[in-house]
C-alpha cells in the first residue's frame, strides 16, 4: 500500500504544482485567473485568485508530509467542487482557468475531474493507513511514473473529454 500512497502523492503534487504555476507564472496570468472568478464580487476576485494559487502551491509542497498534503488537497478540491456546482446552478459560463488559459466553461466535466482527484485523495489516505514501511526502489520505479501519467491525464482532462463529447451539428 506504500506504493499507492507514493503514486497518489506524485499525482496530486504534480496536479497542484502545475495548476499553481499556470496561475502564478506572471501578473497577467494571475489577473486572467482572477477575471474568470465571475461568481465572486469584483473586489474579491484578485485576493481569492492569489489565495487559491497559494493554496495549490502549498498543497503541492505538502505532499512530502502526506497527512497534511492529503488533508489540504481534500479541502481545496471540496471548495473547488462547490464553486463549480454554484456556478453551474447560477448559469455562470466562466471559463475554466484551472490549468491556464482555456475557453472551456466550467461544467460537468470539471465535476468529474474533481471527483477523480478526490478519489485519489481517498486512495492516498487508504495507502497512508495501511502503509507497510518504506517502498523498495523497484516499486518506486513503477509508482512515480504511474503518478505522473495520472497527473498528465487529469491535467489534460478537458481536452480528452472533448474528444469524446459530441457537439451539436457534429457527426
Amino acid at each position: 500500500m506504500g506504493l499507492l500512497l507514493v503514486a497518489c502523492q506524485v499525482l496530486l503534487g504534480v496536479v497542484f504544482a502545475v495548476s499553481a504555476f499556470t496561475k502564478l507564472r506572471s501578473g497577467a496570468a494571475v489577473r486572467s485567473f482572477a477575471a474568470s472568478l465571475v461568481m465572486l464580487p469584483e473586489g474579491l476576485r484578485l485576493p481569492a485568485a492569489c489565495a487559491v494559487a497559494a493554496g495549490e502551491a502549498v498543497a503541492a509542497a505538502l505532499m512530502v508530509v502526506p497527512r497534511a498534503g492529503l488533508a489540504l488537497s481534500a479541502i481545496l478540491l471540496a471548495g473547488f467542487t462547490l464553486a463549480i456546482v454554484v456556478s453551474i446552478r447560477k448559469g455562470v459560463r466562466a471559463p475554466c482557468r484551472c490549468f491556464g488559459l482555456s475557453a472551456t466553461p466550467l461544467g460537468r466535466v470539471h465535476l468529474v475531474r474533481n471527483a477523480l482527484l478526490l478519489l485519489v485523495v481517498a486512495l492516498g489516505g487508504t495507502g497512508l493507513i495501511y502503509s507497510g514501511g518504506p517502498p523498495a526502489a523497484a516499486g518506486l520505479a513503477v509508482a512515480v511514473p504511474a503518478g505522473l501519467a495520472g497527473a498528465i491525464m487529469l491535467i489534460a482532462f478537458d481536452d480528452i473529454a472533448g474528444l469524446f463529447m459530441q457537439t451539436p451539428g457534429s457527426v
